[in-house]
């Protein structure tokens, strides 16, 4: 889980950076679904390593939302 602060920034928690091979300057991109969740997609300017581990759906979601 993580808490907005004040100036609208977001951590990322510790586990879902090394899974998606999170480092700095990885930039993350929000969409909003038709039925309200949130879905947040990391995108590296280099590529993740091959031995990173996918979600079993291959889906590349990160987190989901009903907020």
């Amino acid at each position: 889980m993580s808490t907005m602060e004040m100036n609208g920034r977001i951590v990322v928690p510790r586990d879902i950076r090394k899974a998606v091979g999170a480092r700095l300057g990885t930039r993350f991109i929000w969409t909003l679904t038709e039925d309200g969740s949130i879905r947040v997609l990391a995108k590296s300017k280099r590529p993740v390593a091959e031995e990173m581990q996918q979600p079993e759906s291959g889906d590349p979601l990160i987190g989901e939302s009903n907020a």
